[in-house]
């Protein structure tokens, strides 16, 4: 088995389930409002990771770190900065450097993992 080119880490402080959504606002969001908090996020990442090894198999791993449960995380750079809340959940990593922070944008990711591999983006004109 080969080692995988391209290692997503999505570093994640989710917040409480009750009491609103975590975002700053006061309420609680219907379906579709965007916030990806909790299990949601985990299960978002899953869908990434099955997304980016259809398109690029076998080249990219990702992973999903709760910081909060992970007893290796709590010595993490990350964690501290998602504690210290200058950054919003989740952190998004690319091969060890911090790439993006607050959403786990799907396309962009794509993209960025077509452009390391130096391949075209799946579904975008090569």
């Amino acid at each position: 088995m080969t080692t995988p080119e391209v290692e997503i880490v999505v570093y994640d402080a989710p917040g409480p389930a009750s009491g609103g959504c975590g975002c700053g606002c006061d309420h609680h969001h219907g379906p579709g409002h965007g916030h990806s908090h909790g299990l949601n996020l985990e299960y978002e990442t899953r869908a990434l990771a099955l997304t980016l090894e259809k398109d690029f198999p076998g080249r990219v791993r990702v992973k999903y770190v709760n910081v909060l449960k992970d007893p290796q995380a709590l010595q993490l750079p990350q964690t501290k900065l998602l504690l210290s809340l200058a950054y919003p959940s989740p952190l998004v990593y690319i091969n060890g450097r911090g790439r993006f922070a607050g959403a786990l944008p799907v396309e962009r990711l794509r993209q960025e993992v077509a452009e390391l591999l130096g391949t075209p983006s799946p579904g975008l004109p090569g």
